[in-house]
């Protein structure tokens, strides 16, 4: 074990990971791919599926026994897979393993890890409180939380990406919290990126508005809101247009009842960058996020953002500089707000757009990545020092699983 260094172990194990594009996907990879550049060792367990990733990576992929999940064909989940993961660890014993899910794998994983004296920690990836109030089934919220603080308590430290998400998961009786931001790629996204070819594409003039929001296109995303506020915004004269980029499976229908604004589906990294720097505001108004890259990755861009006050937003938003912020769930702000940026004159929206890209500085993946592993080792050292502890002749007990 390379306590000294970065040359740990590190095994990752998850339910979605590229090619599919989603930000739990996207920051997993970053997170490989950092510790890798710090001399870690990194593997990656996910759920089969029938394509690969890039064979030039960095770290080792494994498949996982997975099925398709309902209502999204494209991705899979993992299923108790505890015989598999013994079977490989007993042959190749990671440092640590990182947990990115409390499903049938990640649980697996858990019980294994436990029985064979591997440390574990969590991330905290997905907030499953408020995709439960958004589906109306909260009645089993109650068995959710339990099971999921269960989860979290057993590992030796759960991640989380904001204050405001460790604030939450402390209220609720999380233990041994600890902050895993999330970066953005500022070369990428940069207001460099704008487009007028693309503008002109999209019908609009120099000076003309444009309202943009990136999304899964999902229930839970709260897109009939999103749409809805745009389309208002164009009928009202006070945008030119609005442009929602992303795929799923609420396109169909979002399509066929908001004409008057433009779906673009998915698209590759350089042709979202130029649609981010391209817009003039960007519209989040997602209530189940647990970070909400999208929104450093508008700021980066140099589009200023109007959301809920919570995640991400609570973070990187400075009211009335780089954009407005309603109290969750508090729809005739978000309006107002949408209004009131949009109603902006030309240099005032320029100076929106300077302090949006200003505020994504702090958005560091360098400072992130060399924390996290920074942690892992902290957490490494705790975990040996607690064995030794409870073998010691004083306590004249049998060390207990990580």
């Amino acid at each position: 074990m390379g306590l000294k260094g970065g040359g740990i172990e590190v095994c990752f194990l998850t339910e979605t990971f590229p090619p599919e594009v989603n930000g739990v996907s996207f920051t997993l990879a970053k997170l490989a791919r950092g510790l890798s550049g710090l001399g870690a060792k990194v593997k990656v367990l996910r759920p089969k599926r029938a394509y690969k990733g890039a064979d030039d990576e960095p770290w080792q992929e494994i498949d996982l026994p997975s099925c398709p999940i309902p209502n999204y064909p494209q991705l899979r989940f993992g299923l108790p897979c505890a015989s598999r993961l013994g079977d490989l660890w007993q042959k190749d014993r990671p440092d640590i393993i990182y947990l990115a899910t409390e499903g049938p794998a990640g649980f697996s994983a858990l019980r294994m890890a436990r029985k064979l004296r591997i440390p574990t920690v969590s991330g905290f990836h997905t907030n499953f409180d408020l995709y439960l109030k958004h589906y109306r089934i909260s009645l089993i919220q109650p068995l959710v939380d339990a099971y999921l603080r269960w989860f979290h308590n057993r590992t030796s430290a759960t991640f989380a990406p904001t204050d405001w998400m460790i604030e939450e998961l402390q209220n609720k009786g999380y233990h041994n919290l600890r902050m895993l931001s999330r970066g953005v790629d500022r070369e990428l996204f940069s207001p460099k990126q704008r487009s007028e070819k693309l503008r002109s594409n999209w019908g609009v003039e120099k000076e003309d508005k444009v309202i943009v929001s990136v999304s899964r296109i999902a229930a839970e995303k709260n897109l009939d809101l999103t749409c809805s506020l745009a389309e208002q915004m164009i009928e009202t004269g006070k945008a030119q247009a609005g442009v929602i980029v992303g795929d799923g499976p609420e396109l169909k229908r979002l399509k066929q009842k908001f004409t008057k604004l433009r779906f673009t589906g998915c698209l590759s990294k350089q042709a979202l960058a130029e649609h981010y720097a391209s817009g003039d505001v960007f519209l989040f108004a997602s209530v189940t996020e647990t970070f909400g890259n999208v929104v450093t990755e508008s700021l980066a861009s140099g589009t200023p953002v109007v959301a809920y006050d919570y995640a991400a937003p609570s973070e990187f938003i400075t009211e009335g500089v780089n954009g407005y912020l309603a109290s969750m769930n508090d729809e005739e702000k978000l309006q107002a707000n949408l209004g009131r940026i949009l109603s902006k004159s030309r240099d005032e929206l320029s100076e929106f757009k300077r302090a949006a890209r200003r505020s994504a500085d702090k958005a560091d993946w360098n400072q992130i990545l060399q924390k996290f592993q920074s942690d892992l080792l902290e957490i490494l050292h705790q975990v040996k020092e607690n064995q030794v502890k409870s073998v010691s002749p004083s306590s004249g007990s049998q060390p207990h699983p990580a």
